[in-house]
């Protein structure tokens, strides 16, 4: 795992919970876990634990996977709040992931995959696939559209120059590009929601 935490650990040690609530329509996402028979999930890029909490208190068995120690302290002090349980383990969505094969029934990530160039990007997704069981059921959305100035060091990869997240790579992805980033799924939703986020649903056909 690279030795930095990322550009979030700074902004959580600074603002502590950012996300108190999970994504819109969430209650959409619990429905299609439970309609799958989902019970182990993987919240990827966890930060300081709107969706493991939830996930927790729905009745899943959660994991979080996040790089940020100030995040999965966060999550940790809010799952003890409310009295559930989840197990969270630190990692960096760049490397191998620390599990073995199709061992998650579902699998969401919330504004993560994108922050890095496309070919590693490409490495994560794969992980995903190789983590996520036939059968089980993905949600992941990304930005749909640049936020404000940076420097593009690929075709729809750009470096904020700015604010929080200067340095970070962004891949910008099409609804078309990521939904043949995820060919292995069939597709149930894949739709702009707001202004600048696009959410894909599906469920892995094939290993």
């Amino acid at each position: 795992m690279p030795s930095d935490s990322g550009p979030w650990e700074s902004i959580f040690r600074r603002d502590g919970r950012v996300f108190p609530e999970p994504f819109p329509r969430f209650e959409e996402l619990v429905t299609a876990f439970q309609e799958h028979g989902c019970r182990r999930i993987l919240d990827l890029g966890s930060g300081t634990g709107r969706h493991v909490v939830h996930l927790a208190k729905n009745g899943f068995q959660v994991v979080g996977l996040d790089q940020s120690p100030t995040g999965l302290r966060l999550t940790r002090r809010w799952l003890a709040e409310e009295r559930v349980t989840a197990s969270l383990v630190r990692g960096d969505m760049r490397c191998p992931f620390p599990f073995g094969d199709g061992v998650f029934d579902g699998l969401l990530s919330t504004q993560v995959i994108h922050h890095a160039r496309l070919a590693t990007v490409r490495r994560t997704i794969a992980e995903v696939r190789r983590v996520l069981r036939v059968g089980g059921v993905l949600f992941v959305t990304v930005p749909v559209r640049k936020d404000g100035r940076g420097e593009e060091i690929e075709p729809n990869t750009f470096v904020p120059l700015t604010g929080d997240e200067k340095g970070l790579p962004h891949h910008i992805f099409s609804p078309e590009e990521l939904r043949a980033e995820f060919s292995f799924l069939r597709v149930q939703d894949l739709s702009v929601r707001g202004s600048a986020v696009l959410a894909l649903l599906g469920v892995k056909e094939s290993q």
